[in-house]
């Protein structure tokens, strides 16, 4: 019995990944470009919403020496004006889901969107009411999160995406690869190079200095999109319940003891949100950090019906999310640097693909 050729056992295994890496280019190609794309506007997410919504409002000035005022104001401030606003929570400058200098009250406006109030954070004087479901800020972030499909089944596909993605970057690193002249000439273009071959060696030498973060954002994506299938704890649940706290103990309706009792309970930290309960067996939920941490890493439950405010640790977020996921997708945990990274990533995704399409119609055309 002969045995094949190694040369023809290559070319099937390549022919293999060829097929592989056309399949995910043609089938889920311009949903790569678009979460990619999507995500590289979000890298700039603060110029973005202030060419939405206004500079003054989204980056008010600060009033020299002046402290700034607490939640309870916030929202006091942001009812009195929008009264047709059901109140959620708030969150200080930058602590939240929306960037700027501004603090932001939450809630929902008939007939049932998200709208958010910009509040000065030192005078409470709300700066104006912003609907952010019929934003083009909140498509880009439904573009980049769900596809702008359904929530359960835009999260399915975004994470298949990133798998696929993974498997592509993979796969074109397989076909990349030099077979005969030595490797590290494969990471420069040829100036010998012209026409579609100079196209060809761009795709692939572009694609190889950005493997490594597209695949970090790749996985990353994933383990935060559906973090149970890489077996990571995902989010607890938005209102999460206490068997300590005895039914008779309701939320009671006083957010500036809430605020107080978590402040006492942890001296060193600083409250940056607040969500307000839901309903008479609810609980206020505070959001806190430390003077060192960027994002919050705390949240307490406090219920405020009883003689002395109840005050419990929550469990909102597992550390892994906290301290590395997020930072890893957002900027690599490089900074500005790393955002710079991020940027070009998403912004190469759509080159790529288009730069492929164009190489497979072409071969199509031309035999």
């Amino acid at each position: 019995m002969t045995r094949p050729d190694r040369s023809v056992r290559r070319l099937s295994a390549r022919r293999i990944w060829r097929m592989l890496h056309l399949s995910l280019a043609l089938t889920v190609g311009a949903a790569f470009a678009l979460i990619g794309a999507s995500g590289a506007m979000l890298v700039l997410k603060e110029p973005l919403l202030t060419l939405e919504v206004g500079r003054e409002i989204v980056k008010p000035p600060r009033m020299p020496g002046r402290p700034d005022a607490d939640a309870d104001m916030w929202i006091a401030r942001a009812s009195e004006h929008y009264p047709e606003l059901r109140v959620m929570g708030a969150n200080a400058p930058g602590a939240g889901f929306l960037p700027g200098n501004a603090a932001i009250v939450f809630g929902r406006q008939p007939p049932g969107d998200l709208g958010v109030v910009f509040v000065h954070p030192q005078s409470g004087e709300p700066l104006g009411l912003f609907a952010f479901d019929q934003s083009w800020f909140a498509a880009v972030v439904n573009l980049h999160r769900r596809l702008l499909l359904l929530s359960s089944l835009g999260a399915d596909v975004v994470a298949w995406c990133g798998i696929g993605l993974a498997l592509s970057l993979l796969s074109g690193v397989y076909l990349w690869w030099p077979r005969q002249r030595k490797w590290w000439r494969s990471f420069s273009i040829g100036s010998s190079a012209a026409g579609r071959r100079h196209l060809i060696e761009w795709h692939g030498v572009s694609a190889a200095y950005l493997l490594a973060p597209m695949l970090v954002l790749a996985a990353t994506g994933v383990a935060l999109t559906k973090p149970q299938w890489l077996g990571l704890p995902g989010p607890a649940p938005a209102k999460p319940t206490s068997q300590a706290t005895p039914p008779s103990c309701a939320a009671g309706n006083d957010l500036s003891g809430a605020l107080s009792a978590a402040a006492r309970a942890q001296p060193g930290r600083q409250i940056v949100g607040v969500f307000l309960p839901r309903g008479p067996a609810g609980a206020y939920q505070i959001r806190m950090r430390s003077p060192a941490s960027i994002p919050s890493d705390l949240t307490v439950e406090v219920r405020t019906g009883c003689a002395t405010p109840v005050v419990e640790t929550v469990e909102t977020d597992s550390a892994l999310r906290r301290e590395w996921l997020n930072p890893l997708h957002t900027d690599l945990r490089l900074g500005l640097l790393g955002q710079a990274v991020v940027f070009i990533c998403g912004m190469a995704l759509p080159a790529l693909y288009a730069t492929g399409l164009w190489l497979w119609i072409w071969r199509r055309r031309n035999g």
